[in-house]
């Protein structure tokens, strides 16, 4: 419970609709990722990681938004309400973007930078320092694309869209708005404590059999978020109540789940694929030279 205190206080200083899920999300996502991990890849994890384990690391790559601009894009793909799916040349390059490298930036999106970041953190000539960035992303990158307004341009993933939650239009400093209510104000509704959400995954996980659905690529985690997405944004909902929350908590817990599944069944097919000893003896000749 520290470990989510710590998160949350660190996330406070940001407004909640940069988060895709807000910090309790993903620290269920690396919660149940944590729970699926083979022995070698919680071995080779330490030896990037150290005494952090993937909860300690989960709000990292938004954390670091202010200093690194260029990974602004990076946490979402835009993907148009009507478009049949993902198209990497029309979803991924943004020059119309403000952000640093915007311009030239042909990766500008969670599907490239989950692909980039994944081949980095199995590199074995890639830097320590590089790998260790890498798993960050990626434990935080593989909730965003779960979250389904990270994968639809409508109204900038429904940040423009206003609304009142649970009879209240202020939402922390700020007001309601769609995005937000589905990074925050759902999972926050449940009542659960990290402990608590992730066991209740589980149970959803075993009671669905959602373990079944772990693979994919992120491609396929974008279409299925951008399905979700035109459903949310076509009930046309303005006032989230207990109704709405009745009708779509079941979405909010599968796409968690799935993302904890799909996030440990990546990390396996990388770290836990390398021997531990192989991995130290890579970092260690990085760190002497």
């Amino acid at each position: 419970m520290n470990k989510l205190i710590a998160i949350v206080v660190s996330a406070s200083l940001v407004p909640c609709q940069l988060f895709a899920w807000g910090p309790q999300g993903h620290a269920v996502v690396a919660g149940i990722a944590g729970s699926h991990l083979s022995s070698t890849t919680k071995k080779n994890i330490r030896l990037l990681l150290g005494n952090d384990d993937l909860a300690a690391v989960c709000v990292w790559a938004d954390d670091i938004r202010k200093q690194r601009d260029e990974t602004f894009g990076w946490h979402f793909v835009d993907i148009p309400k009507d478009a049949a799916g993902f198209s990497q040349p029309r979803d991924c390059f943004r020059p119309q973007d403000t952000h640093a490298n915007a311009q030239n930036g042909h990766h500008n999106c969670v599907v490239d930078r989950i692909d980039i970041f994944r081949q980095v953190l199995a590199d074995p000539k890639a830097s320590r320092n590089d790998r260790i960035e890498a798993l960050k992303f990626l434990v935080h990158f593989v909730g965003d694309i779960h979250q389904p307004l990270h994968a639809v341009d409508e109204a900038r993933g429904g940040n423009d869209i206003k609304v009142t939650v649970f009879g209240s239009d202020k939402c922390g400093n700020y007001s309601c708005n769609l995005h937000g209510v589905w990074d925050v104000s759902l999972i926050e509704h449940a009542g659960y404590s990290e402990e608590e959400y992730i066991n209740h995954l589980k149970d959803v996980i075993k009671k669905n059999k959602l373990d079944r659905r772990s693979l994919g690529t992120p491609e396929d985690w974008a279409n299925e978020s951008h399905d979700a997405a035109r459903h949310i944004l076509g009930e046309q909902s303005h006032s989230i109540d207990q109704f709405y929350y009745q009708d779509n908590i079941e979405m909010v817990d599968e796409r968690l789940a799935l993302a904890g599944l799909r996030l440990a069944a990546l990390l396996n097919d990388t770290l836990g694929r390398i021997p531990e000893k192989r991995l130290k003896r890579e970092l260690e000749k990085d760190t002497y030279h």
